[in-house]
């Protein structure tokens, strides 16, 4: 079982699976997030981590991957589990358009967004596996 999570200075979307994936949960960034996260990896069985890499068109790093290396960074010292990053662009406004698409109401949206933000980091994560992903920590 694998575990995608999309990064955000205010919250974290998590979404697990290895063959197809499903969003499991949305939490708020604060001090205890990590031991959240290590339990969820106990109760869910996880194998890796799989963490969207904010890049732009040109491939460089968006401003904020510095502080997504620094979370899979403690998040590794923490699980033991690999880490693996993800490139992702425009993931949450992507997960914006497929829940409005399926006609969730604002309320839904804001629970929802960031763990499918998630969801679809892992699906495209599974889908280049055996091509591009390789282990960063």
């Amino acid at each position: 079982m694998y575990l995608g999570i999309d990064f955000g200075t205010k919250r974290i979307g998590l979404a697990v699976g290895k063959e197809i994936p499903y969003e499991l949960a949305t939490l708020i960034n604060q001090a205890d997030v990590f031991e959240k996260i290590a339990r969820l990896c106990n109760q869910e069985k996880i194998e890796r981590i799989v963490i969207g890499m904010p890049v732009f068109e040109s491939e460089d790093a968006g401003s904020l991957a510095p502080e997504v290396e620094k979370f899979g960074q403690k998040l590794k010292l923490l699980t033991k589990l690999p880490i693996y990053f993800e490139a992702e662009n425009l993931t949450t406004q992507a997960a914006l358009e497929l829940l409005r698409e399926e006609g969730a109401t604002p309320e839904e949206i804001e629970d929802k967004v960031d763990q499918t933000a998630a969801r679809l980091i892992l699906e495209q994560y599974i889908a280049n596996e055996e091509e591009s992903s390789q282990e960063a920590l």
